[in-house]
């Protein structure tokens, strides 16, 4: 396999451009023996000579000739690449991949995404919304860059930075016998059709065992993996939905929000990131400060 040194290509071009190896140095501010041992390691990786001596001039040969019809077009591609690499870095240029559990997906994210994308409109930006278990997992594979959700498992390693509280609320048919109610029990659900988000929701966790420490299993229970169904279920009065109240605003027509009196019930959300491949500087780290400031802004 072929392997040149781009120094060495712009030594060669330089060599062919001047017509003198000596030139070549003054161009290039190298000693002349540093072009010489340039083109002869050029020459023993491609096993063609490149130049030949004639009249005291260096003039390519028919394989010079060709390699410097080639050699432009190399060195333009390997500026871009430095270029794109260190737009990697200071964020100019580079995929962004993010993953976010609901409601901060549709709630929150979007104001941020919209003004990072503005400042870094050579960005290319991906958004998965998923469950924690889920998009934890892939962060600390590399499958993401970072991730917006509830505390991951220990055992990923990951970062993990708090960014706020959500209360957890029933929302109710306004027809429902409940809705007279300011103050709901855990006992007020025992024989209450519940309609929860997908199970390994942390809050989920907290609610089921709560009712079962009272003698109380989920009646009729039903799953929604979106917060819009499960509203919408609730309206035409399915039962009582569970969710965090961003995810309620703004609250569907026909209903009510409350609050369990006898259970504090919170969702932790925070941005868990791999500490292994996170960069001062770079495109990630711009974009996990300006989600850090709009959730501290909003406190």
């Amino acid at each position: 396999m072929v392997n040149v040194e781009f120094k060495h290509l712009q030594t060669f071009q330089a060599v062919a451009a001047e017509g003198s190896f000596l030139k070549a140095a003054e161009k290039l501010q190298y000693a002349q023996s540093t072009i010489t041992l340039h083109i002869q390691k050029l020459e023993e990786e491609l096993g063609v000579q490149l130049f030949s001596r004639q009249n005291r001039r260096t003039e390519l040969t028919v394989a010079g000739r060709t390699l410097q019809s080639h050699a432009d077009h190399l060195l333009y591609r390997a500026e871009q690449l430095q270029q794109a690499m260190a737009g990697l870095v200071t964020g100019e240029v580079g995929h962004l991949r993010i993953g976010s559990v609901e409601p901060v997906a549709s709630v929150h994210l979007p104001i941020v995404l919209v003004e990072f994308c503005r400042q870094y409109p050579k960005v290319r930006l991906t958004l998965e919304v998923g469950v924690t278990r889920t998009i934890s997992r892939k962060v600390a594979a590399g499958e993401l860059d970072l991730a917006v959700c509830s505390p991951p498992a220990a055992n990923l390693n990951l970062d993990f930075y708090l960014l706020l509280q959500d209360p957890i609320s029933l929302l109710l048919p306004a027809s429902h016998a409940l809705a007279e109610h300011q103050h709901i029990t855990v006992a007020d659900l025992s024989k209450e059709r519940l309609i929860l988000t997908e199970e390994h929701c942390p809050y989920r966790d907290v609610l089921e065992k709560a009712l079962l420490s009272q003698g109380i299993n989920l009646y009729s229970g039903v799953e929604s993996m979106s917060s819009g169904a499960l509203k919408q279920m609730v309206h035409y009065e399915l039962g009582i939905g569970v969710l965090p109240s961003a995810a309620i605003a703004p609250l569907p027509h026909g209903t009510v929000e409350r609050r369990l009196s006898d259970l504090d019930l919170n969702l932790s959300i925070g941005l868990a990131m791999n500490p292994e491949i996170f960069v001062s500087g770079s495109a990630i780290d711009s974009l996990a400060l300006a989600i850090k400031n709009r959730f501290d802004a909003a406190r």
